[in-house]
């Protein structure tokens, strides 16, 4: 059955990560990051415990049943297994720009409680390219695009392409405060999507970080530099048009998980993590000429996620 199959990968992945950067010397992701802190680009001054952003990952999670309602009476539960990597590697070309380049991979699997419909698995791929250039001591710039196909297990089911992207400025107000502003898109064989941006983050003092970095907003608690709790919200879902044998159906299906995560290093710039909540604000589309956007309510669930996370920074 696949749920066995996923849990079994997902496992023997977890135990293996550790392995990778058990060696005492430096990986080549650590020596791109040592390189980083030998240029003129500033990530953080302030004094905050808080770590930087994952350079890769690898997550496990499993969501629990939520029950899809729609006007008509009918109704359908399912859960969701997903797993989920990714890695990239920063390129300086001088002391004040970079290129990032990267991938993105996850397996889906969404299974169905019905005797009518059988379970069904989703498979995506991403290749995001970026650029930074810090162009003076206070002001940052970025630009990336990403894009990001999906494929189902359904009969007669073919790639779905969509594009990410945004370009973005980072304003350093003082010791403790920046901003961020900037332009997202999002497009892609359903509707395009295309959303100013506008994000902060406030290191309250080096154990407490208000981020309202969207779309990741959450309240951080590093009382060392070896531990983080974080409490907020993040995406959790993606878009998929599924070609069903006999229709032409697309299904849109989108998420947000709120939840608490910890994270702990293990050693180096090596982080274990585990993260629980629930999943919630969801919504699905279904298009197939006659039928747009229906009436259909969803049930809250919990969720699980576990993860290994390389991050930059100093070595302890």
């Amino acid at each position: 059955m696949a749920k066995p199959r996923l849990a079994a990968i997902s496992i023997l992945a977890l135990i293996a990560a550790p392995l990778v950067v058990a060696d005492d010397e430096p990986g080549f992701a650590e020596q791109a990051a040592a390189r980083f802190e030998a240029s003129d680009f500033e990530f953080q001054r302030s004094i905050s415990n808080a770590p930087f952003p994952p350079l890769a990952f690898l997550s496990v999670a499993a969501y629990g049943n939520v029950e899809a309602r729609a006007s008509d009476g009918r109704s359908t539960e399912y859960d969701v297994d997903r797993i989920s990597q990714m890695a990239a590697v920063p390129f300086l070309l001088g002391k004040r720009d970079a290129v990032v380049l990267g991938e993105y991979l996850s397996v889906t699997e969404f299974n169905i409680d019905s005797d009518q419909s059988d379970d069904v698995r989703v498979s995506s791929v991403g290749l995001p390219v970026g650029w930074m250039r810090q162009a003076n001591r206070d002001w940052q710039l970025a630009a990336f695009v990403m894009p990001l196909g999906h494929k189902s297990d359904l009969k007669n089911s073919n790639w779905d392409w969509q594009y990410l992207g945004g370009a973005f400025s980072r304003y350093v107000q003082n010791d403790t405060l920046w901003w961020a502003f900037g332009l997202y898109f999002d497009v892609g064989s359903g509707d395009d999507t295309y959303i100013p941006y506008l994000g902060a983050s406030w290191s309250i003092n080096e154990r407490w970080t208000l981020s309202a970095v969207m779309p990741w907003p959450a309240v951080i608690y590093s009382p060392s530099r070896d531990w983080m709790l974080r409490l907020g919200a993040a995406p959790s879902g993606a878009s998929w048009s599924l070609e069903l044998e006999d229709k032409n159906v697309s299904v849109n299906l989108d998420a947000w998980d709120f939840g608490l995560t910890g994270e702990y290093r293990l050693a180096g710039n090596l982080w274990l993590g585990a993260e629980v909540g629930f999943g919630g604000l969801r919504g699905l589309r279904l298009d197939d000429g006659n039928v747009e956007e229906p009436d259909v309510e969803f049930s809250s669930n919990g969720y699980l996620r576990f993860s290994v996370k390389f991050r930059p920074g100093a070595r302890y």
